[in-house]
């Protein structure tokens, strides 16, 4: 069923089913003639993340956008076994949100563990499922070699912890302020949502996430490396969770269409706290690969 929201932007949310019968919540904004963007979320989060980037009128003006809760969280199904978050499965997924929008070779804009779902998508679908893809402090494949070790071990234990509820709250709440290199400043609604939007991971789930998937096979993305698939990187200067010179160095003199942008003083969600330049560098991006 399709929720309309009361906006004066074309809005529409609904649960989409997924080739196993799981319900994924996504969202869709602006007019669906255009080209369009599918934004994907990081570890722990939904596509609440994404609110402010879906509304603005720059991206608007040329892309219909999307953004989905993966599966596992939020408000989203979140099955309980290793085989229900297969690398065929979050593909399935990401294709069933697009299909359901009717967004053809729609631009994948991942950050974080959502940038790694690139390479799931294309070993299963080709290039033939996307325009470019768009890492946000990540890469188009799993690698913990990105992740900030000190601020992983510092946060993950709580959000699989059955035992201590004081663990789990602060982990989650100590995690979203990571986020951010102005915790502070975040509006509180704003701040408040992520949170809340982490409160929905269920503990045994977490391990599943990413160990259902596997070693994932990155021949697809290999191949449509060496071939031209568009990529772009986008990396905060002053992120605390993601190893920026492991990411550059992933991805240099390995891409045949390569783009590299560093935001000064960027946090994780550079996204949100240095919106005006993520976005006007996407738009360059996305504009250049659509032709519009």
């Amino acid at each position: 069923m399709d929720i309309l929201v009361n906006t004066t932007i074309a809005t529409t949310e609904r649960f989409v089913t997924s080739t196993d019968g799981t319900q994924i919540f996504a969202k869709a904004v602006g007019d669906p003639r255009l080209p369009s963007i599918v934004f994907v979320h990081g570890f722990a989060l939904s596509a609440l993340v994404w609110t402010s980037i879906l509304h603005e009128k720059k991206l608007l003006k040329y892309f219909q956008m999307i953004a989905y809760d993966l599966r596992g969280f939020a408000r989203s199904d979140k099955p309980r076994t290793a085989s229900d978050y297969s690398s065929r499965l979050v593909a399935d997924d990401f294709i069933a949100v697009a299909n359901a929008f009717n967004a053809t070779k729609p631009l994948f804009v991942g950050w974080s563990l959502g940038g790694s779902y690139a390479s799931d998508i294309l070993q299963h679908y080709g290039t033939a499922a996307l325009s470019g893809i768009v890492c946000t402090a990540s890469l188009p494949y799993s690698s913990d070699a990105v992740s900030n070790p000190d601020t992983q071990s510092a946060t993950l234990p709580g959000f699989v912890d059955l035992s201590n509820s004081i663990l789990a709250l602060s982990s989650r709440i100590d995690f979203t302020r990571t986020l951010f290199n102005e915790p502070d400043r975040v509006p509180t609604e704003v701040l408040w949502s992520w949170m809340g939007s982490t409160i929905f991971v269920d503990p045994a789930v977490v391990p599943l996430v990413g160990g259902g998937r596997g070693a994932q096979n990155t021949s697809n993305l290999e191949e449509a490396a060496r071939k031209g698939l568009p990529l772009f990187v986008l990396t905060g200067e002053a992120d605390k969770l993601a190893v920026n010179s492991e990411i550059r160095g992933a991805v240099e003199g390995k891409w045949k269409d390569l783009t590299v942008h560093d935001i000064k003083n960027g946090s994780h969600a550079m996204f949100y706290e240095k919106q005006g330049e993520y976005v006007d560098q996407l738009l360059k991006f996305a504009r250049r690969l659509f032709k519009v």
